[in-house]
C-alpha cells in the first residue's frame, strides 16, 4: 500500500511560494504532497457532527460593538490544559482587556477549573457583568460533554452542579464551543478591513477541529474526529479516536499539535516530548520534527478542502477567508506550508492568516469570541 510520502505533485518545486509572507523560510524543501480524494470524501456534515450554532453577521456585529461603548463583559476560555477568564471593556468597537479582573489556571485533567470558574462567577455576580464561556470540546446546551484532558473537572462539575456551567455562572449569557467562539472573533477582525462572508476557522492545538461561517450561519463541527484513511497514517498510529465511541484512528491523532504530533513523536523516538520542545528540535535540524509538522500541515489541508466542499464554500471566492488558531500555527512556516500544499493541489486561496497575527498577549481569539458572544446574547 502506498503511503502519503509516495505521492507528490509533479512539476511543482517547493520554491513555488504563493503567500504574502514571501520572506518566510519554508518549513521544508520536500515536494508538495497530493491530497487524497478518499480522505476528502470522508468530510461531510454528518461525519463532522455539524451543528448550526447561531445566526451571525460580522458587519452588523461591528456596528453593535460601536454602540456598546463602555460595556463590560467577561470572557472565559477553558480547554485541555488551561483556563483563563478576563474582564473586558468595549472601547472604539474593540475589546480592551482590563487589569481589574483576570484569572488563569494551568491544569492536568481539569484540576482547579471549577475553583477558577466559581471565583469568576462570584466577581461577575457582584458587579453584574455578563459572562461568555468557550469550552474546548463538545457541548450539549451549557453542559460540557467530553474532554479527555479535563475529566477531573467534569466529575467535579457533575457532582456539585449537575454537570451544567449555567449552575456555576448565574450571569453567563453565552456558552459555546471554542471553534465558534474563535470564529466570531476572527470573522469580526477580517471584516474590519474587507468583506468576508464565509470564514473557515481551523484550530490545531491540543486537538484538531474547524468551525465555519457560511451565509450568516455559524456551524460547530468535530472535523478532527473524522476517520483517517490508511494511506495518511504513515507512522502506523493505532490509538483510536474514542470521541463518540469511535474505534478508528481519526485525523486528530495524526495532525493535532498535542494529540497527534506529541503522541507520534513518542511512538517514533520512545520518549515523550512537549510540542514546544519538538519545535526546538526542529530548529536544531531534527528530521523527525520536520516531518511530523509537515504531515500535520497536510492533514489540515485535507480538513480545509474537505470542509469547504461539505459546506459548498468556494475557496477562490475573495469573500472567503481562512484564519488558523492554536499552537501549531505558531510553528515556523506552518501556515505557509498549508498554503503551499493547497495551492500546489490547484486551490486558489483568499487571505489566509493566523490569529496570533492580530491578538495580543493578554488575549486569544477563543477568549475574545466568548466575550463577544456574551455581548451579542445580552
Amino acid at each position: 500500500m502506498k503511503r502519503a510520502a509516495d505521492f507528490f505533485t509533479s512539476e511543482i518545486s517547493y520554491n513555488f511560494y504563493m503567500h504574502s509572507h514571501s520572506e518566510v523560510e519554508p518549513l521544508t524543501t520536500l515536494a508538495i504532497p497530493l491530497l487524497f480524494p478518499q480522505q476528502l470524501s470522508k468530510f461531510n456534515r454528518e461525519s463532522m457532527h455539524s451543528q448550526n450554532i447561531m445566526q451571525f453577521n460580522p458587519k452588523n456585529t461591528l456596528k453593535r460593538l460601536e454602540a456598546e461603548e463602555g460595556a463590560r463583559v467577561i470572557g472565559a476560555d477553558f480547554g485541555g490544559d488551561k483556563g483563563i477568564s478576563q474582564l473586558f471593556i468595549v472601547r472604539g468597537g474593540r475589546l480592551v482587556a482590563v487589569e481589574t479582573y483576570s484569572d488563569y489556571v494551568q491544569s492536568t485533567y481539569g484540576d482547579g477549573y471549577l475553583d477558577s470558574l466559581e471565583k469568576t462567577a462570584a466577581y461577575a455576580a457582584e458587579h453584574h457583568i455578563p459572562v461568555g464561556i468557550s469550552w474546548g470540546a463538545p457541548l450539549e446546551g451549557t453542559k460540557p460533554q467530553y474532554h479527555p484532558k479535563a475529566m477531573n473537572f467534569l466529575k467535579a462539575l457533575d457532582a456539585k452542579y449537575g454537570g451544567d456551567l449555567a449552575n456555576v455562572m448565574p450571569t453567563m449569557t453565552a456558552c459555546i464551543n471554542d471553534g465558534p467562539a474563535g470564529l466570531i472573533s476572527a470573522a469580526i477582525e477580517m471584516n474590519r478591513t474587507t468583506t468576508a462572508t464565509n470564514v473557515l476557522f481551523p484550530i490545531n492545538g491540543g486537538g484538531l477541529n474547524i468551525a465555519v461561517l457560511k451565509d450568516g450561519k455559524i456551524f460547530s463541527t468535530e472535523a478532527g474526529h473524522v476517520e483517517a484513511v490508511e494511506e495518511l497514517n504513515i507512522h502506523n498510529q493505532t490509538k483510536a479516536c474514542e470521541v463518540y465511541g469511535a474505534k478508528y484512528v481519526c485525523i486528530e491523532r495524526l495532525g493535532a499539535n498535542k494529540a497527534g504530533i506529541e503522541a507520534q513523536w513518542e511512538l517514533l523516538t520512545g520518549s515523550y516530548m512537549r510540542a514546544v520542545d519538538i519545535e526546538v528540535e526542529y530548529k536544531a535540524g531534527n528530521v523527525i520534527a520536520r516531518d511530523l509538522y509537515d504531515h500535520s500541515a497536510l492533514m489540515v489541508a485535507h480538513m480545509l478542502v474537505g470542509t469547504a466542499r461539505a459546506y459548498d464554500i468556494d475557496l477562490s471566492d475573495p469573500q472567503t477567508a481562512i484564519v488558523g488558531h492554536g499552537g501549531a500555527f505558531r510553528f515556523p512556516s506552518y501556515t505557509e506550508r498549508i498554503h503551499q500544499i493547497l495551492v500546489g493541489n490547484g486551490q486558489t486561496l483568499p487571505r489566509f492568516i493566523a490569529t496570533h497575527e492580530y491578538t495580543s498577549g493578554q488575549s486569544n481569539a477563543c477568549l475574545d469570541g466568548a466575550a463577544l458572544a456574551a455581548i451579542l446574547a445580552s
